[in-house]
């Protein structure tokens, strides 16, 4: 009798045992949870789990012979429970509206008991109303593009798509109530309308959904069920043409600016490139830029003489658009030093006449002579002095001025007179005079 109460726990050990081996070498459980949710309530929903075994950087199906999954999902109505390989699937429903929480861990199989090697956790949110969501599209195969990003003065395709992973509205009558911008109102018995927005910026598109339930063999699914839904549109105006503005024709090692003028919606996305060749663009290393206006100036210096091209490429969420505009580059005509060179020549002239003038004018000017008398020191000997001295004769005192004032009777005698008169001590020699 106690070896039959042993028997359970042995086998939980030996399934345990098995699983601690499996998960040796850095090997660990990992336990992903999914859900097809939200919906209505009445309707149901499906909730999948898989474990898997993390090896490192790589993730193993784990062997479904060894593993159990339970699942904890009150207080839901359950429909439907399988399992399959290394997966396991349930389906409930609710009738009330509300977030429930749904969990599920794995044991060893066998061994309900046993510590759970993986757990998670997800949750089911019910609603009371339509679950869906709306969409914007447009047909035009030039700029025809899914999502909220629609191009001005084509028509708009808006849908509604509802969720409903069960069929649980397969048999019911739909009503759909379109509401724009303009307090135009649009009804429907198909989940899509066609507007035409003639203008860019951003609109606002309402929509309420009615839903009539037909009786069936479940009086719980009879009714109306309703929804509401919005969706904002960010309108664009498509790129319709790029101008170019710049010189056609330059010369080389001169700087070019060129003005880019795109005709549509921004913001917008330009790329450019110049080459010897036109190109697409696509894939080429381009000057990308990212503009909130329809202008933009870029410019380019050219190293030499040739032919080029230049590719811009425009696009905004709705449209794309390539120009190519051809530019003929010519070499330089005049290296800069023969710029410098006659400057250098004018200077050189303007100072050369000006020296030629003053030379002139000094050389054509009247002499001023000037008499400057220089006293002429003789440093001989005193003996050597009296001996050139001419006889002295001794005049009296009282005679002396006379015979000065006498002397100056005549101009000429008096000039004589002058120069012959010593300014110096007797035994100096006479003045020289010397014309400047």
């Amino acid at each position: 009798m106690a070896s039959s109460s042993f028997a359970p726990v042995i086998l939980c050990l030996v399934y345990l045992t098995a699983a601690v081996s499996a998960t040796s070498g850095h090997e660990s459980y990992l336990l992903m949870v999914s859900s097809d949710g939200p919906i209505t309530s009445g309707a149901e929903a499906t909730m999948n789990a898989s474990l898997l075994i993390a090896n490192g950087s790589t993730s193993l199906i784990a062997d479904p012979g060894l593993y159990h999954f339970h699942w904890i999902y009150s207080p839901l109505l359950l429909t439907h429970r399988s399992q399959k390989e290394s997966s396991s699937a349930i389906t409930v429903r609710c009738e009330s509206p509300g977030s429930y929480p749904i969990s599920v861990r794995v044991t060893v199989r066998h061994c309900p008991t046993c510590e759970p090697i993986a757990r998670n956790t997800t949750e089911l949110r019910v609603t009371r109303g339509i679950v869906g969501h709306l969409a914007a599209s447009q047909a035009d195969g030039r700029h025809g593009r899914e999502g909220f990003f629609v191009a001005t003065n084509s028509a708009v395709t808006l849908s509604f798509l509802i969720h409903d992973p069960s069929n649980f509205f397969k048999s019911a009558t739909f009503t759909y109530t379109w509401t724009f911008d303009d307090r135009t109102t649009v009804m429907t018995s198909d989940p899509l309308v066609l507007h035409n927005y003639s203008s860019p910026g951003v609109s606002r598109v309402s929509l309420h959904v009615t839903a009539r339930l037909h009786d069936g063999e479940q009086q719980s699914h009879s009714g109306e069920k309703t929804g509401n839904f919005t969706a904002t549109l960010t309108l664009q105006d498509i790129i319709s043409s790029i101008a170019i503005s710049g010189p056609r024709e330059t010369a080389a090692g001169q700087n070019v600016n060129m003005s880019l003028h795109i005709f549509g919606s921004p913001p917008l996305t330009v790329c450019w490139l110049i080459k010897s060749d036109c190109v697409s663009l696509d894939g080429e290393d381009c000057h990308p830029l990212v503009i909130n206006d329809t202008a933009v100036t870029v410019r380019h210096q050219f190293t030499s003489a040739g032919r080029y091209c230049l590719s811009v490429k425009a696009e905004n969420e709705v449209s794309r658009l390539l120009r190519h505009q051809s530019i003929n580059v010519g070499s330089t005509g005049l290296h800069p030093v023969w710029f410098v060179l006659p400057c250098c020549a004018f200077i050189a002239i303007a100072v050369g006449f000006i020296f030629y003038t003053l030379f002139r004018a000094g050389s054509h000017s009247p002499h001023h002579k000037s008499l400057v008398e220089v006293a002429d020191f003789d440093f001989s000997p005193v003996s050597e002095k009296y001996e050139a001295l001419p006889e002295y004769k001794e005049i009296p005192a009282g005679n002396l001025c006379c015979s000065y004032c006498s002397a100056a009777g005549t101009s000429e005698e008096g000039a004589q007179s002058r120069e012959s008169q010593p300014f110096l001590h007797p035994l100096a020699t006479p003045l020289r005079s010397y014309t400047l």
